[in-house]
């Protein structure tokens, strides 16, 4: 679904992405696992056209993505759930949604794709008239990837979830990422700073450091590498 090949990303002088390459399988999670700093969210921008790449290729679906607007990127469904969450603090909830369909025409299906949202974060239901900033931290992550899911994403692209919420939190929203991949296919890259559950959560899985890929493999490889387990899991 996704081949990224030898992609070269630079902010002004400083060399971000040096020659990333990886692919993503239709019906995969693929986890992209790092320190901070070492580039991954560069390239999830890079591959969403947010980020240009100064050399290598994006290619999406076996079309080349090289000039394509972020917008036209989003039209076909490859779909960034941005770190941080950057929800509309002062539209409400079910507004926020709305902005997620903004590029969709199909109205009654928008409708229906609300209130699946709704159902697979019931909080959302229960908050839909207030406003998004004044939302706790793990409701705005919710927030975010139903916001994402409104845009209709084949392959979706996850920044750091789980960044600064409460485990039990980071459990119900990785329980959800599973069931949409499990349940109806959905297609997710995964970037997130907790590795051992970016790791049991994936089938496949890539190892950055200072913009360039070191390590891939199996997810439960991974796991299991004493390197992975001294670098990133603290073992």
């Amino acid at each position: 679904m996704l081949q990224v090949d030898d992609l070269h990303v630079y902010y002004g002088n400083i060399h971000a992405l040096k020659g990333v390459s990886l692919e993503v399988r239709q019906g995969e999670i693929v986890t992209l696992i790092g320190a901070n700093g070492a580039g991954k969210s560069t390239t999830l921008r890079a591959i969403a056209g947010l980020n240009p790449a100064r050399q290598g290729s994006v290619t999406y679906q076996g079309r080349p993505l090289a000039g394509l607007p972020t917008p036209d990127r989003v039209k076909q469904g490859l779909v960034l759930c941005p770190e941080g969450r950057q929800i509309f603090a002062n539209l409400t909830v079910a507004e926020n949604l709305q902005i997620g369909a903004y590029l969709r025409r199909d109205k009654d299906a928008i409708l229906r794709d609300i209130q699946r949202v709704y159902d697979l974060f019931p909080r959302l239901r229960e908050r839909h008239a207030q406003l998004g900033g004044t939302l706790s931290g793990g409701e705005q992550q919710m927030l975010a990837v139903g916001r994402a899911l409104l845009a209709k994403p084949r392959l979706l692209l996850l920044d750091e979830p789980s960044l600064g919420l409460a485990p039990l939190i980071v459990k119900a929203i990785f329980d959800i990422i599973a069931q949409l991949n499990r349940d109806e296919g959905l297609t997710v890259l995964l970037i997130e700073q907790n590795a051992h559950l970016a790791l049991k959560t994936a089938h496949r899985a890539y190892v950055i450091e200072t913009g360039a890929i070191t390590l891939h493999g199996p997810a439960a490889d991974l796991l299991n590498n004493p390197e992975v387990q001294e670098a990133y899991l603290g073992l």
